[in-house]
This record gives C-alpha cells, sequence and structure tokens, in this order.
C-alpha cells in the first residue's frame, strides 16, 4: 500500500478529556474505521507514541505544547496534520480571544489577568478560564459572582502553577453547542454543520436565524485555521449568536456516525490531493 494511503490517528491525552476518554476515543476511532472502508491503512496511537516522521497522513485530537511541537516538525517536513499544530494552539485561549478581537468574531469581553496579580475584579468579570487549555478538570472554568470568589479563583490557579487566567463577561441568552468541519481556505467552506440545545440548561427559546449560527461559527473555525471543529455559543435575545469557546476536534457524541463519515470526506481529500500536487510539479 502506498505511503499516500496510510495515516495515524493520534488519541487526545487522557488528562486533557476529563470525563470525556470513551467518548474522544470513539470518535477518532470512527473515523479510523471508515478510512479503512474506503481503503486507507490506519493506525491509531497514542500521543506520546507519536514518531516524527516526514511526508505523513496525520489525524490528530492531542493538545499538549511538547506534542503539537512534533506535529509542527512532520508539517515542515512534508507531512499532512489535521488540525494543524498552529490551528490547534491558536484554540488556547490568551491566543483565541486575541485572534478573536482581530478578526472581529462575535465574543464575550475577555482580558487576560495574572493570578498574582492583586487587582480587584473587573467590573464586568463574571467568569474565570484557565488561559490556555480548554479543560483539564472541572475548576478549570468557574464562575464568580464577588470580590471574595475572584481572589480566592486567582489564588486556586496560582497554586496549581498555572501563571494567567482569562477574566471573561458574562453573556446572557441560551446556550447551544456547535460541530463542523470545514474545508477549504474561504471563510464560509464547509461541508457539514450541526448545531444543539445544550442539554440541563434552562432555555429562555430565544428565537434565532440558524444561518447566522453557521455563519458566525464557521467565522471563528477560520480565525483560528480549524477545519474540524465544536464549540459553545450564546443566542442572545437580539438572536445574535455569540462565540463563547471553540475546540480542536470535539468529540461529536451525539452525531458520532455523522460526523465521521463528514470527516473521513475532509481527510480523504486532503490525504489523496498530495501525489496530485507532487505529479502537477514534476509536469
Amino acid at each position: 500500500m502506498s505511503a499516500a494511503m496510510t495515516c495515524w490517528g493520534v488519541y487526545r491525552e487522557a488528562a486533557h478529556s476529563p470525563g470525556r476518554i470513551d467518548d474522544d476515543a470513539a470518535i477518532l476511532e470512527r473515523v479510523g474505521a471508515v478510512l479503512v472502508e474506503r481503503g486507507f491503512r490506519v493506525e491509531l496511537i497514542a500521543a506520546d507514541g507519536l514518531i516524527e516522521t516526514p511526508s505523513a497522513n496525520v489525524f490528530v485530537m492531542c493538545e499538549r505544547g511538547t506534542i503539537l511541537d512534533r506535529l509542527a516538525t512532520m508539517e515542515k517536513a512534508g507531512s499532512i496534520v489535521v488540525n494543524s499544530p498552529a490551528a490547534i494552539r491558536n484554540t488556547y485561549r490568551h491566543r483565541m480571544i486575541e485572534l478573536f478581537a482581530q478578526r472581529r468574531v462575535p465574543a464575550p469581553l475577555s482580558r487576560i489577568v495574572a493570578t498574582d496579580a492583586m487587582k480587584p475584579r473587573p467590573a464586568d468579570c463574571m467568569w474565570v478560564k484557565r488561559y490556555d487549555f480548554h479543560a483539564t478538570q472541572p475548576d478549570d472554568v468557574m464562575y464568580i459572582a464577588s470580590e471574595t470568589g475572584w481572589r480566592q479563583a486567582l489564588r486556586e490557579f496560582a497554586e496549581r502553577g498555572i501563571p494567567f487566567v482569562i477574566a471573561q463577561e458574562h453573556v446572557a441568552g441560551d446556550l447551544v453547542k456547535f460541530y463542523g468541519v470545514r474545508n477549504g481556505a474561504g471563510p464560509t467552506d464547509a461541508n457539514w454543520f450541526q448545531w444543539f440545545y445544550h442539554r440541563d440548561k434552562g432555555m429562555l427559546g430565544h428565537s434565532f436565524a440558524a444561518a447566522r449560527l453557521h455563519e458566525a461559527a464557521l467565522d471563528a473555525a477560520a480565525a483560528l485555521g480549524l477545519e474540524i471543529f465544536g464549540g459553545d455559543a450564546i443566542i442572545q435575545a437580539n438572536g445574535q449568536p455569540m462565540i463563547i469557546d471553540l475546540n480542536a476536534w470535539p468529540s461529536y457524541a451525539l452525531y458520532r456516525d455523522q460526523a465521521a463519515q463528514a470527516i473521513a470526506d475532509h481527510l480523504s481529500e486532503r490525504f489523496r490531493r498530495r501525489p496530485r500536487i507532487v505529479a502537477s510539479k514534476r509536469n
């Protein structure tokens, strides 16, 4: 079997998948199975088992900086990596809020604050979030309603060795989750998108145009460079969506089979495109 028809899938690190280890593994394995059905040879590996290899085909859920460094080296040597290491790094919250601001993605007002700072709580701050990874444990995201809670949150993050947090405003409205796969270079290029209301959350029932959520989610994914993505949005009373989180390669738990087919479509095209590009350069 040719190298173009061989690919690796890399699991998310267990520490980056609190409460979702089985779901995260399930989507990666389902995508791998669909790729096998389409004629690919697929090997699924743990992040720590990744070996730097040039001209490889790799689809990844991992997030740790040291692993992303290896993937970046592979990418420079001609490997195709989806999502790209740069895009995954862009989901680190401190990068995400800066890129959202630059690209004018509708998102809550957010500030980066040092955990050893003795500054008072910003008046508009109701959420304190870890500045880099989305979640490695439940208290990586805290709702803060008082000055006492603010100082306690900063102290707890500092004690864990986390130097910065994101102080974020609260946006009222209905919480929805979304999943997507984005093709091409344009901000509206996509072959699959789904959204749903977050379970166990009170809904106010604000009406909105699903196309507007679709556009905001794709703008957010394009701002970070993500091809396979999911996130959370708040639908405000005026129907305007506000993107509050964006992740590289979520679990797609409610739409696993549909998502696996869409992701495999995208990966098949990305991986098979290589020999055509090489051949065109030779000609």
